[in-house]
């Protein structure tokens, strides 16, 4: 106990102290503040240039918004002139889709001819191959091929391998 209240009293005579100190250094300022009298500093000076500054930068803002308003203009008549570019083209291949269409109707309705002069033919035709198998038959006229006996491949293959 007794060594914190001797901490406690040292701590106390050092905030005297300071106070003291504080109080010695308030009284010099205040004296050096009456000897030299109060400082007017002239600013005015530096409210022209800031006026300045503020006038260039109206100046700047202002032709960066024509500058803005000319690059969106150029901006939109590039997308005008490509939309209208589309636009023909999309046309344009409509058109061709059309007469595409058109031509391939025509083709179908010219092969639609062939194919049934086709199925006419193959139907005569079988008809024509039935009449003649028909008359062959009664004729009583029979066909013999005399032919030579073939060969065996896979003799001969025997015969080359060994």
């Amino acid at each position: 106990m007794q060594s914190l209240n001797n901490c406690m009293a040292s701590y106390l005579d050092r905030v005297r102290i300071l106070e003291t100190e504080n109080r010695k250094l308030e009284s010099k300022i205040r004296e050096h503040l009456e000897k030299k009298g109060p400082q007017v500093r002239d600013w005015g000076h530096y409210f022209k240039t800031i006026e300045n500054l503020r006038a260039q930068i109206l100046a700047n803002s202002n032709n960066n918004a024509h500058l803005a308003a000319d690059d969106f203009r150029v901006k939109y008549e590039t997308e005008l002139a490509m939309r209208q570019s589309v636009e023909s083209d999309s046309h344009g291949l409509r058109k061709v889709t059309d007469d595409t269409s058109v031509t391939q109707l025509q083709l179908e309705t010219e092969i639609k001819v062939p194919k049934e002069e086709l199925l006419f033919m193959k139907k005569n035709h079988k008809e024509e191959v039935k009449g003649l198998q028909a008359q062959i038959a009664s004729s009583g006229l029979t066909m013999e091929v005399d032919a030579p006996k073939s060969q065996d491949l896979a003799k001969i293959m025997v015969d080359i391998r060994a």
